[in-house]
């Protein structure tokens, strides 16, 4: 299994289980850190300078009621050469 793998399959489980109010940690090669409703996690910068980063935002309210919100997890490729995404910690989050 690829680290990327694993670690996707790591925060996937985080979010789960956030959603659930059960608190975990991230992966221990993760440095993440808190920017308003969204958490970013960075894992290890690559031989080429990129980096995989996941948004994760969790979920609130009660399944079936008006006012519940799916959580989300979306993790990319972070090029430090390209532009990064608006609203994003534009630098690398270390663990």
């Amino acid at each position: 299994m690829s680290k990327y793998l694993a670690a996707r399959v790591v925060l996937t489980a985080t979010l789960c289980c956030a959603a659930a109010g059960i608190v975990t940690a991230a992966p221990a090669s993760a440095g993440c850190e808190n920017k308003g409703q969204y958490q970013y996690c960075d894992l290890p910068i690559q031989p080429d300078g990129t980096f995989d980063r996941c948004r994760i935002i969790n979920g609130q309210g009660v399944r079936g009621l008006p006012n519940f919100r799916a959580g989300e997890l979306r993790c990319y490729r972070i090029d430090p050469s390209q532009l990064y995404p608006w609203g994003e910690p534009r630098y690398h989050i270390d663990p």
